[in-house]
C-alpha cells in the first residue's frame, strides 16, 4: 500500500465541496504521465516514499479509497489522451493506442467497486484512429526482400522480419481502415490480505527505474489478460525492503502476422523482485525475467504460472546463415536495475541491464559480459530556480537493445524477436517493452521549469530503428554504410492544472532519415534518399489534479 500512499500525497484534490465530490470520483493513477512524473519528483526531493515504484501498475499506484463504510462504490474520473501524426505512424508508450497517421484517440472510464479485502476497477478504453495511408516503400526506387505468401500479414508486415532469423509481430500499419475498438484497458480485480494481493488484470505494467524505456515490461503496448499475486506492502527484513509481483497471462497476435490461425496465443510469465537495501534507503535495486511461449489454448494458460523459473535453452544461438524459424517452445528475457537518489542534491541516477542468454557458466559471464544484452542508463536532476516553489529539471536517458560486439564470434537473437516464438515479445502487434523496438537503439533529453499548477519544457530525441536488421543483411557495400534509419525528434511539452482538472500536451518535428533503409544511391549521401518529416501532437485532458510537486 505504501506506492498508492506516495501517489495519494502528491495528488492535490481541492477542500470543502470537492472532497465530497473525490469520495465518489476516483483519479486513476497510470504507470505513466503527469501524476507518475510529479511523484518522482517528490521523491527526488526527499518528500515521497521509493516503495512500489521499480514495480508498478494503475492498481497498485491508486490508493484504496478512504471510508468508514465496509464497502464503497465511486467513478473513475475520466481521461482523454489524443495524438495526431502527419506524414508517418509515432506511437511509443501510449498503452492500447497505436497512433499512426491523421488523429489517433483513447476515451479511459469506469467504476471502482472495494468491499472489506477485495476491489473492482473497471476501467475500460475506448480507442478511435484514422489510421490513414502513407507511403511505406518507394518500391519503383528502392529493394526489399520478397515476402512469403504466409507472413504477408495482409501487405502490413515489415519485410525483413518475415524471412528470418527474426521474426516478430510488428506490423507496419494496421489494415486499411479506421480503427474502433473498446479495450479491457487498466481493469482489475484483486483481494489482499495480511500484505498480500492477487487477482486478475488487464493493465499495463511499469517494470524498472526507466522514464521513456522499460526493458522488460512496460505501457508500450496494449495491457494484456493476466493473473498474479504481489506484496501490497513491503516486507521488511534485516538486509531491506522487499517487494515482489509474479504473473502469468495470455499473448494475443495482431490480424496483420500470418494466415495461420493455431499459433495467435503465447503465454507468458514474469517475475519482478526490488530490495531497499537497509544500508542506504535511497537505493532500490531490481530483478525482472519474462518466460514467453508458444500455446495451444487459453485453458493452458494457467499451467505456466512457474515457466518464468524454468530453464528455456539458447533457441537463437545459430549461426545467420541458418535463417529458419523452428516455431513451438520458449524464449526469455531478464534484466537487473538500480536507482540512486541524493535528495540533498535533488538528483538520481539510474540504470537497466538486460540479457537475452543467460551465462554458461561464471568464466563465461567474466569473458563476454556483454553477451546478447541491452541496456539503460539515465540520470535526473532538480532544483529550486526563479520562484520559490519553482524547479528547474534536467533529464536524459540512453538505451540500446542493439546487438553486442559478440555476435561477430558468437551467435545471438534480436531483443524481442524470436526463432522458437515466432511474434516475438509483443502484445496485438506492439513491443511489450522498449518503445524503440527490436535491435535499437535511442537517446531522449528534455529541460522543463516546474511549477505547482504548471510546467513548460524542451524536448529532444533520436532513435535508431531496427538496426540489428541493418548490420546483418546483406546490403550491398556502397550503401549499407550510410543507410541506417534514424528518427530526429525535437520538441516541445507542457502542462497545467487546476481544481477543475489538467491538461498537458507535447508537440515533436520528426524527420525520419533512410525511413525503412530507403537509400540505394551510394554513400555518404545521393540522389535516391526518402527522409520523411512528421510532426506529432498529442494532448491529455483529465478530471482533477494529477499532482502537485511542492
Amino acid at each position: 500500500m505504501s506506492a498508492a500512499l506516495s501517489v495519494a500525497s502528491a495528488q492535490t484534490l481541492p477542500k470543502s465541496r470537492n472532497d465530497t465530490i473525490s469520495s465518489y470520483i476516483t483519479p486513476l493513477t497510470l504507470v505513466g504521465g503527469q501524476t507518475v512524473d510529479r511523484v518522482r519528483l517528490d521523491q527526488l526531493a526527499g518528500k515521497a516514499d521509493l516503495d512500489g515504484f521499480m514495480i508498478r501498475s494503475a492498481s497498485s499506484l491508486t490508493p484504496w479509497p478512504q471510508s468508514k463504510r465496509w464497502w464503497t462504490a465511486s467513478l473513475i474520473a475520466p481521461e482523454y489522451y489524443a495524438v495526431n501524426n502527419t506524414a508517418l505512424p509515432f506511437s511509443i508508450n501510449d498503452g492500447a493506442v497505436w497512433a499512426g497517421v491523421g488523429t489517433t484517440s483513447r476515451l479511459l472510464g469506469g467504476v471502482q467497486l472495494t468491499a472489506g479485502p477485495f476491489r473492482l476497477i473497471l476501467a475500460p478504453e475506448l480507442i478511435r484512429a484514422d489510421n490513414a495511408y502513407f507511403l511505406l516503400r518507394d518500391t519503383a526506387r528502392f529493394y526489399a526482400p520478397p515476402v512469403p505468401k504466409a507472413r504477408s500479414g495482409g501487405g502490413y508486415v515489415f519485410p525483413w522480419y518475415a524471412l528470418g532469423p527474426y521474426s516478430i509481430d510488428l506490423p507496419t500499419r494496421f489494415g486499411d481502415k479506421p480503427i474502433h475498438r473498446l479495450d479491457a484497458g487498466q481493469s482489475t480485480a484483486t483481494v489482499s490480505l495480511y500484505g498480500i494481493g492477487a487477482g486478475v488484470s488487464n493493465e499495463n505494467q511499469w517494470w524498472g527505474p526507466g522514464i521513456r524505456n522499460a526493458l522488460i515490461l512496460s505501457n508500450n503496448a496494449p495491457g494484456f489478460p493476466h493473473a498474479f499475486i504481489r506484496t501490497d506492502r513491503p516486507w521488511r527484513t534485516r538486509i531491506g525492503s522487499v517487494e515482489a509481483k509474479l504473473l502469468v497471462g495470455g499473448l494475443t497476435e495482431s490480424h496483420y502476422f500470418d494466415t495461420t490461425s493455431t499459433n495467435n496465443l503465447r503465454s507468458i510469465s514474469s517475475f519482478a523482485v526490488s530490495l531497499r537495501p537497509a544500508f542506504d534507503k535511497n537505493l532500490v535495486l531490481g530483478a525482472y525475467r519474462s518466460v514467453y511461449a508458444t500455446s495451444k489454448g487459453w485453458d493452458r494458460i494457467a499451467g505456466r504460472f512457474l515457466d518464468v523459473f524454468s530453464n528455456t535453452g539458447r533457441p537463437n544461438n545459430r549461426s545467420l546463415a541458418d535463417s529458419a524459424l523452428r516455431p513451438g517452445g520458449k524464449d526469455q528475457i531478464f534484466s537487473l536495475s538500480a536507482r540512486w537518489i541524493f535528495p540533498a542534491d535533488g538528483f538520481e541516477a539510474y540504470t537497466e541491464w538486460a540479457r537475452l542468454e543467460l551465462p554458461y557458466s561464471l568464466r563465461d559471464l567474466l569473458v563476454a559480459p556483454n553477451h546478447s544484452q541491452g541496456y539503460t542508463l539515465g540520470v535526473q536532476w532538480a532544483r529550486q530556480a526563479i520562484r520559490h516553489e519553482g524547479k528547474v529539471r534536467l533529464l536524459a536517458e540512453l538505451t540500446s537493445v542493439e546487438q553486442s560486439a559478440t555476435w561477430r564470434n558468437r551467435a545471438q537473437g534480436s531483443f524481442y524477436t524470436s526463432r522458437v516464438v515466432i511474434q516475438g515479445y509483443t502484445q496485438m502487434g506492439q513491443p511489450l517493452a522498449a518503445g524503440i523496438g527490436p535491435g535499437a537503439s535511442g537517446q531522449w533529453a528534455a529541460a522543463d521549469y516546474i511549477e505547482p499548477s504548471w510546467s513548460v519544457g524542451l524536448t529532444a530525441g533520436r532513435i535508431r530503428w531496427n538496426e540489428d536488421i541493418h548490420s546483418t543483411y546483406p546490403f550491398p557495400l556502397y550503401v549499407g554504410y550510410c543507410n541506417h534509419d534514424v528518427s530526429v525528434f525535437p520538441g516541445a511539452r507542457g502542462s497545467a492544472s487546476s481544481r477543475f482538472g489538467y491538461i498537458s500536451a507535447d508537440v515533436s518535428y520528426g524527420n525520419r532519415l533512410n525511413a525503412f533503409f530507403q537509400e540505394q544511391s551510394g554513400c555518404p549521401k545521393g540522389n535516391s534518399v526518402l527522409d520523411i518529416r512528421n510532426r506529432t501532437i498529442s494532448v491529455t485532458v483529465g478530471t482533477f489534479t494529477p499532482g502537485r510537486s511542492r
